[in-house]
This record gives C-alpha cells, structure tokens and sequence, in this order.
C-alpha cells in the first residue's frame, strides 16, 4: 500500500489529510527521508507554512501511529527525536 493510500484509509478529515500529505512530501523532499532534528523540521515548518511547533508535532506522532514514519530518540541526546520516513 502507498503512503497516499494508507492516508486516504485512515484520515477521512480533507485538511488533515493535505497537512499530513504535505509534512509527508516535506519530509521526503526537503530532508531527504530523515529529519536528524525534531527542531529543524519544526523551524522549516514554521518559516515556509506558518505552521506552529505543536501542529507539527501532532501531525508527526499521527504519522508515526499510522507506520509512515518511525521515530526514535537521539543515542547522543535522549530529548532529540529523529524521524525515518518508512518504505511503503
């Protein structure tokens, strides 16, 4: 299944769906499958979306419930998250 379709499956909200799509897209394209900082994609997020750093993060864990993406805490620092974007 694709990460489109596991979107339309499981959100049925349309905004939702395009913000989840979009942070997806961001994810993939501007940082390559892996955000190496919680902090730098909240920034990104910020400047080009004026997106707030708590609609950012709520749409990452949503993200991660749904398997899209896996998120682990830095072996360098426990409060740094980084984010994978699974192969779907």
């Amino acid at each position: 299944m694709t990460r489109w379709e596991v979107l339309k499956e499981h959100v049925h909200d349309v905004r939702r769906l395009r913000n989840l799509a979009m942070l997806l897209r961001v994810i993939e394209s501007h940082f390559n499958g892996e955000v190496k900082m919680e902090k730098n994609l909240t920034e990104y997020m910020a400047k080009k979306y004026r997106w707030g750093n708590k609609t950012t993060r709520k749409n990452l864990d949503i993200l991660v419930n749904l398997r899209l993406l896996k998120c682990l805490r830095s072996p360098k620092d426990h409060w740094t998250k980084i984010y994978y974007l699974l192969d779907s």
